[in-house]
């Protein structure tokens, strides 16, 4: 057990050592206070920028029933995004989630507003309307 402990010490001051050596480079390789930095010399190779767009979310929650219920008990954990960016589950799933964060969570959520919150999850991610 001792040897598991030094070992755990010696990976912590190498670390610690590596850091310092990081800064103590990265703070010797700027110019001194009143002088100009040089420009970074650049090669011949063509830089490629990748573009991408991010998702958008609200941060106000879709409309949808028993949304106060909602509000008041799951916005005290989960950002509304989170909420949002969570699959399309059915009803069961919905159910077991819910329970889920009262029973393995704690979180203080009456019977009866656990089902509230499972109606309005439903209504905003439950499962794809069939085409």
């Amino acid at each position: 057990m001792r040897a598991v402990g030094h070992r755990h010490f010696v990976a912590f001051v190498v670390l610690l050592l590596g850091i310092a050596w990081g800064a103590h480079t990265a703070f010797s390789q700027q110019p001194a206070s009143g002088t100009q930095a040089k420009p970074a010399k650049t090669s011949s190779k063509t830089v490629v920028v990748q573009e991408i767009t991010l998702p958008e979310y609200s941060s106000d929650p879709a409309p949808g029933p028993s949304l106060q219920t909602y509000q008041k008990d799951c916005l005290l954990c989960h950002s509304n995004r989170f909420v949002e960016m969570q699959p399309n589950f059915s009803r069961a799933v919905w159910e077991k989630e819910v329970k889920k964060m009262v029973d393995a969570y704690g979180a203080p959520i009456s019977a009866s507003d656990q089902l509230e919150i499972v109606e309005y999850l439903v209504s905003i991610r439950g499962p794809a309307e069939s085409k």
